[in-house]
C-alpha cells in the first residue's frame, strides 16, 4: 500500500505515518539509536548528519524522535526536543537556548509543564543581555530535565545555515561547545546540508565535537524500497537503476518522481511533467539559489550542456576561465551537486548528480512546446524501463490519429525522439508498424540526418580499428597501441552512441596488447581508463566494453598473482552489471562469476568456489538469452569439477548430469561443446569410481550424440570418449573392442597438428601396445610403441616427449623380458638421452631397466653407474617400488656388500635404505646400532640374499 508523499516536510506527518513511510536510511537510524542506548556516562556523544537538501536528514531525525517517545527504555531516559527545519530567529547563543525552550514548551508532555515553560519563555524573551538570556533559558531546560529524570535530546536542522546567520559565530560556538562538553543532561543531534568551517577547522569552536555521519545517495536497493513505499508499485532492476540516475539517489526527488504515472496518454504525461515542475519549482529554485553565484553559473552551464562535459566545455558555456571553472566544479563535486563520471585524470568529465535539474532548467530556460517535448522524452528515458517506453510509444502513435495539426506535430516530435533512444532499438520496428506514415517518414529523416552527421567519425573510427588490428597481426604491437590511443583522443568525446560503441573497444584492445608485451601495469592503467571514461554511459554496447575492461583487468591481476585485487574487480563487475538486460553484458557478468570461482580454486578455497558457481547458476539459469545460457552451462561444468576435487563425487556427477539434461536437446554448437565436456567429465569420474557399466554408457552417449560432428573441438571430445571407452573395455577383458576404440582415436586425430589432439593419439597407441602385449602379440605391441616414437620423437611439446619416453620404456621392458639385454640397455638409454623427457616417472625406470639388463648380462662394473643414478633419484620418488629394492639386492650380491654399502652411504638415499645397509653390514660381520624394527627388516633382506644366491643373481 502506498503511503502519503509530502512535497518537502515530513514534519507534517503524524507519528504513525512517519514510521510507516520511513523505509530507507535504516542503517543510519539503527546506528543513532544504538549510540543513544550506550549513552550512560557523564559525556554525551553528539552527532551531526551531513547531506544535501532532500537526502533524508529531516525524516531521519524525526524518526529518531518518534523512537525516543515510543520505546519504553528510551523514553524513560530521553526527551526529544525537535527544532523547526529553519530556525531563522536564532542569531546568538542565548537565542539558541531561547529557541530550545520554546520548542520544549510546545512539545512538553503535560499541560502544567507546557504552561509553565511558556510563561518562562514569555518572561525571558524580553532580556537584552545575551549571556543572561542563555544562562536562564538553559537553567529552565535543565530544571525540566531534572523533574523528568531524563536527558534532553535536541534535534536541530541545518546547523550550518544557523551558524552563517549568527551575529558572532565564534562567541556562540565556544559557549555552545562548553555546555555540550560539560552538561550531561543535553545531547545534540544536528543536521547540515554540507560541511562548514565551524566543525572542520581546528581553530573553530565546534571542531571534533560531533561524530560526523555523511548521508550518501541511496543505492539501487534502497531506491527500489522507497519507490514501492511511495507509489505502491514494484519496478524492474533496470528501471530502478535509471531512477537512481534521474534523481541522483535523492530520497526527496525519488518520492516526487514516484507520483509520475506511466499508464497515461502522451498529453497527460506532458501535463504531468509541467505540473511536476510547477509544483516543485520552489524546491528546484531553492536548490539553485542556495549555491554561491559563481558555482550557480557553472552548475547552470553544465545543466544546459546536458551531456558529460569537460571543464573546458563548461567554462566556454559559462564564459569563465577554465581554471576558475575547475575550482567551482571541485566545490560542486564536494557538495554532491556534480559528479565526476569518466574521462582521465587530465580530462575529467562532469555531470549533474540529480538529472531532474537538467529537465527543470531546460523547461524554464526556453519557451515553446519543443523544449517540453525534449524534456519529457529525456525524463521518460531515465524514468521508465524499455518495455514501458515501448508502450508509451505505441500510445503516442495511436493517439495521434484524431488530433489537430499542432498537437499531432508534438506527438510526431516525441515519437521520433523516443524512437532515437538506444534502449528502444529492440522495439523499433514494432513501433514503426503502427505509426502513421508521416511519423515513419519523420523518423527516417531524423535517423538519416543523425547518421550523416556521425558518418565521417564512424568511418574514421572503423578505419583506425582496422589499422590497429592489422598492425597487431603483423606483430607491430607498439604501433597498434599508439593507434588505439589516437582513436580515443579523437573520438572519445563523441555524442554518437554508434561511434562510442566502436571507440570504447580501443583502450580494451590496447590493454590486451600491453599485456602481451608483458607491460602489465600499463595494461591495468588502460583498462582503468576505459572504466573512467565510459563507465557511466547509458549505451549498452559501450557498457559491454566497460565490462570487458574490468574482466580483462582482473585476468591481468591474476597473472601478477594479485588475486585479492582480481576478485575485487570481478565483484565490481557483478555489482555494476548484474541487473543489465543486454545479453552481451550479462555474458561478461557470468564470466566474472567464473573467473572469481577460478581464483578461489587457485587459493584452494573450493567450497567458496562452489558457492560462487551456485550463485551464478541461480541468477541466470532461467535467462531467455541462449548466449547467457551457454555461459551458465560452463558454470555447471566448473562446479562439477570443483565438487570432484572436494571428493563429493555424487554431487559432481549430478552437476554433470544437469548440464546434459538442461542443455543437450537442440543445443547450438557452442553449448554442445559444453554438454560434451560434461559427459566426458562424468564418464571419467564414473571410471575412477569403478562404476564401469555407467562409465561405458556415458562414453557411448558422447559418441552417439557427437560422433558425426565436423566441429574440431567436438572431434577432440569424441576422441576422448573413444579413449575412455577403450580403457573400460580393456578392464572388462573386451580387448578387441578396446583396440578398435583406440584405433578410432588415431583415425580421427592422427592428421591433426594440435598438441592436445596428438597427446590423445599417443595415449591411444601406448594403451594399444600394452593390450597387444597382454594378448601375447609382442611384435604388434612393439609396432604400436614404435609408432609413438616415429610420430612424436622429434616433437618439442613436453607432454608428447613424455609419451615418447613411456613408449620407449615399454619397448625396453619387453626387450628385457625377451632377454635382449643389449637392446634393452640401448632403448632405455634413449629415454635418458632424449631432450624433453624430464619426469622422474620416465628416467627412474630407465635406470632400473639398464641395471637389470647389465646384471643379467654380467656387466657388473657398468651397473654401478646406473646404481649411483638410481640412488641419486630415489629421494624424489614417493615410495621405492619393490622392483627397485630387488634390483639393489641383486647388485649387492654382484658387486659385494662392502661396495654396495659404500655406494648407498655416499648417496642421498642413505636414510631411505637403512634396512638394506644394515643387512649389508650384518653380511660383513659388523654389529649394527639400529632400532630393533630396522634390524628385523634387515634379517628379512638377508633371507632374500640366500634365495638369490641359490637362483643366481642374474636370473632373479
Amino acid at each position: 500500500m502506498a503511503v502519503t508523499a509530502r512535497k518537502y516536510n515530513p514534519g507534517f506527518l503524524a507519528d504513525d505515518e512517519l514510521v510507516e513511510s520511513f523505509c530507507v536510511r535504516m542503517h543510519e537510524f539503527e546506528s543513532t539509536i544504538e549510540m543513544l542506548r550506550e549513552c550512560t556516562g557523564s559525556a554525551n556523544p553528539h552527532r551531526i548528519l551531513i547531506g544535501p537538501r532532500g537526502s533524508g536528514k529531516t525524516s531521519l531525525l524525526l524518526r529518531v524522535a518518534v523512537e525516543l517517545r515510543r520505546h519504553a527504555d528510551l523514553s524513560s531516559r530521553f526527551f526529544p526536543v525537535v527544532f523547526a527545519e529553519e530556525s531563522y530567529e536564532v542569531a546568538s547563543a542565548g537565542e539558541f537556548w531561547l529557541e530550545a525552550l520554546s520548542r520544549l514548551a510546545a512539545q512538553a508532555p503535560g499541560r502544567e509543564d507546557s504552561d509553565a515553560l511558556w510563561a518562562t519563555w514569555e518572561e525571558l524573551r524580553t532580556l537584552r543581555d545575551d549571556r543572561s538570556l542563555g544562562d536562564r533559558c538553559l537553567g529552565a531546560l535543565l530544571d525540566f530535565a531534572d523533574r523528568q529524570g531524563k536527558r534532553l535530546v535536541l534535534l536541530v536542522e541545518n546547523l550550518n545555515t544557523m551558524f552563517v546567520d549568527l551575529t558572532d559565530p565564534e562567541d556562540a560556538g565556544w559557549r555552545l561547545r562548553k555546555t555540550l562538553q560539560t552538561e550531561p543532561r543535553i545531547l545534540l543531534l544536528a543536521s547540515a546540508t554540507s560541511r562548514f568551517d565551524a566543525i572542520d577547522s581546528p581553530d573553530r569552536a565546534l571542531y571534533d565535537l560531533f561524530r560526523v555521519h555523511t548521508l550518501r545517495p541511496l543505492d539501487a536497493d534502497e531506491c527500489a524500497i522507497l519507490w514501492e513505499s511511495v507509489s505502491g508499485q514494484r519496478r524492474a532492476p533496470g528501471a530502478v537503476r535509471a531512477l537512481r540516475v534521474l534523481t541522483g539517489g535523492s530520497p526527496r526527488l525519488l518520492a516526487i518522481v514516484a507520483r509520475f504515472g506511466a499508464a497515461l496518454s502522451f498529453r497527460d504525461l506532458m501535463d504531468n511533467l509541467l505540473q511536476l515542475v510547477d509544483d516543485h519549482t520552489e524546491y528546484f529554485r531553492g536548490h539553485l539559489e542556495g549555491l554561491p553565484a559563481q558555482e550557480r553559473r557553472v552548475y547552470l552551464a553544465l545543466a544546459d550542456l546536458w551531456k558529460p562535459a569537460t571543464a573546458r566545455e563548461i567554462a566556454h558555456r559559462a564564459r569563465l576561465d577554465t581554471s576558475k571553472c575547475s575550482a567551482q566544479l571541485t566545490r560542486l563535486a564536494d557538495r554532491g551537486a556534480v559528479e565526476v563520471i569518466g574521462g582521465s585524470p587530465r580530462r575529467k568529465l562532469y555531470y549533474l548528480t540529480e538529472r531532474l535539474y537538467n529537465i527543470y532548467y531546460l523547461m524554464r530556460r526556453t519557451r515553446g512546446p519543443d523544449p517540453v517535448v525534449e524534456a519529457l522524452v529525456r525524463f521518460m528515458a531515465l524514468n521508465y524501463a524499455p518495455d514501458e517506453l515501448k508502450d508509451i510509444g505505441l500510445r503516442i502513435a495511436r493517439e495521434a490519429v484524431d488530433l489537430d495539426t499542432t498537437t499531432q506535430s508534438l506527438h510526431r516530435t516525441a515519437f521520433t525522439r523516443l524512437l532515437a533512444l538506444p534502449v528502444i532499438e529492440p522495439y523499433r520496428q514494432q513501433l514503426l508498424d503502427v505509426a502513421p506514415p508521416e511519423f515513419v517518414e519523420a523518423s527516417r529523416r531524423l535517423t538519416t540526418d543523425e547518421a550523416r552527421s556521425t558518418e565521417p567519425d564512424l568511418q574514421a573510427a572503423r578505419a583506425l580499428f582496422k589499422r590497429a588490428f592489422s598492425l597487431a597481426g603483423q606483430n607491430r604491437l607498439e604501433e597498434a597501441a599508439v593507434v588505439c590511443e589516437e582513436a580515443v583522443r579523437r573520438f572519445g568525446g563523441s555524442d554518437s552512441a554508434e561511434v562510442l560503441g566502436i571507440v570504447a573497444r580501443f583502450p580494451v584492445y590496447q590493454a590486451a596488447i600491453l599485456a602481451n608485451l608483458n607491460r602489465m601495469e600499463e595494461a591495468i592503467a588502460a583498462y582503468n581508463g576505459t572504466v573512467r571514461r565510459f563507465g557511466s554511459s547509458d549505451v549498452p554496447r559501450v557498457l559491454y566494453w566497460v565490462a570487458r575492461a574490468l574482466n580483462g583487468k582482473g585476468v591481468t591481476l591474476e597473472r601478477l598473482n594479485r588475486t585479492e585485487e582480481a576478485m575485487a574487480v570481478y565483484d565490481e563487475v557483478l555489482h555494476r552489471f548484474e541487473d543489465r538486460e543486454s545479453a552481451d553484458i550479462l555474458i561478461q557478468v557470468v564470466e566474472a562469476f567464473i573467473r572469481k570461482g577460478m581464483v578461489l580454486e587457485v587459493q584452494d578455497r573450493w567450497d567458496d568456489a562452489v558457492v560462487i558457481y551456485d550463485e551464478a547458476i541461480r541468477r541466470f539459469m532461467n535467462s531467455e538469452s541462449p548466449y547467457v545460457l551457454d555461459e551458465v552451462a560452463k558454470v555447471l561444468v566448473r562446479k562439477a569439477q570443483a565438487l570432484r576435487t572436494l571428493e563429493r563425487p555424487e554431487e559432481a556427477i549430478a552437476a554433470y548430469g544437469e548440464v546434459v539434461s538442461r542443455y543437450a536437446d537442440g543445443a547450438p554448437l557452442s553449448r554442445s561443446e559444453v554438454v560434451a565436456s560434461a559427459l566426458v567429465g562424468k564418464g571419467g569420474l564414473l571410471g575412477v569410481l569403478a562404476r564401469l557399466d555407467e562409465a561405458l554408457s556415458t562414453w557411448e552417449e558422447v559418441v552417439s550424440r557427437f560422433g558425426s560432428s565436423k566441429s574440431t573441438s567436438l572431434l577432440r571430445v569424441v576422441a576422448t570418449a573413444y579413449l575412455g571407452r577403450g580403457l573400460i573395455l580393456g578392464i572388462k577383458n573386451r580387448h578387441n573392442e578396446a583396440l578398435a576404440a583406440w584405433d578410432e582415436v588415431v583415425r580421427r586425430l592422427g592428421t591433426s597438428d594440435v598438441p592436445d589432439d596428438l597427446e590423445l593419439v599417443a595415449m591411444a597407441l601406448v594403451d594399444s601396445g600394452m593390450t597387444l602385449f597382454g594378448l601375447n602379440r609382442p611384435a604388434e605391441a612393439l609396432t604400436a610403441w614404435d609408432e609413438v616414437v616415429r610420430r612424436f620423437g622429434a616433437s618439442g611439446v613436453p607432454a608428447l616427449c613424455e609419451w615418447v619416453g613411456t613408449a620407449l620404456l615399454k619397448r625396453a621392458a619387453v626387450e628385457l623380458e625377451q632377454q635382449r639385454y643389449g637392446q634393452a640397455i640401448v632403448t632405455a638409454g634413449q629415454v635418458l638421452e632424449r631432450h624433453g623427457i624430464q619426469s622422474l616417472e620416465a628416467r627412474f625406470p630407465a635406470h632400473l631397466i639398464r641395471v637389470l639388463a647389465m646384471l643379467r648380462s654380467d656387466d657388473v662394473a657398468e651397473s654401478e653407474q646406473e646404481v649411483a643414478a638410481i640412488l641419486a633419484t630415489l629421494p624424489d620418488v614417493d615410495v621405492p617400488p619393490t622392483a627397485v629394492l630387488d634390483a639393489l639386492k641383486m647388485v649387492s650380491l654382484a658387486i659385494g656388500p662392502e661396495r654396495m654399502r659404500e655406494l648407498i652411504v655416499g648417496s642421498p638415499s642413505a636414510g631411505l635404505l637403512l634396512p638394506l645397509t644394515t643387512a649389508l653390514e650384518l653380511e660383513m660381520g659388523i654389529e649394527p646400532r639400529v632400532a630393533r624394527e630396522v634390524e628385523e627388516v634387515a634379517e628379512d633382506i638377508r633371507r632374500d640374499f640366500m634365495i638369490l644366491r641359490k637362483g643366481g643373481p642374474t636370473r632373479a
